[in-house]
């Protein structure tokens, strides 16, 4: 493979990652991450390994409404067998309770290291950085 290539197989795994949140397709979210990886968000997961990550994601988004995670701005450096890469997010929560619908939104970045196993590449380290969040509350309250 190219770099073009590798660089396009990592931007898909961190698309791939976004479409799996957002269906909540938790095996499929796994699948982005290298066994041994951690994650770091400024949130309440501060740094954790995998299954620490992934029992985070299902109890932080299973009570959400939909959600729409959008990621651009890919940038990708190669180092070896390894990659360094990151990308702007955006995310768009809708927060409904029983009195109001709300809605969050969350721009930061991804910083991703990759390494390639098994021909394919794994995110081995994601740090979350946000830098803005905003919270609207519904005119009307949620509708059905």
């Amino acid at each position: 493979m190219t770099e073009t290539d590798d660089a396009a197989a990592i931007m898909a795994v961190q698309n791939a990652y976004a479409i799996a949140i957002d269906r909540r397709d938790w095996a499929a979210l796994r699948a982005c991450f290298a066994p041994d990886a951690t994650i770091s968000f400024g949130m309440r997961l501060q740094v954790g390994t995998l299954d620490e990550f992934m029992a985070w994601a299902a109890d932080f988004h299973d009570p959400l409404g939909p959600t729409l995670h959008q990621i651009s701005t890919h940038h990708v450096a190669f180092q070896a067998s390894a990659a360094v890469a990151d990308a702007s997010c955006y995310l768009h929560a809708v927060l409904v309770d029983a009195a109001r619908g709300t809605a969050t939104s969350v721009f930061g970045r991804y910083d991703d290291e990759f390494v390639r196993r098994r021909d394919r590449w794994e995110v081995r380290r994601r740090r979350f950085r946000p830098t803005w969040l905003s919270t609207s509350v519904a005119a009307e309250g949620p509708r059905a």
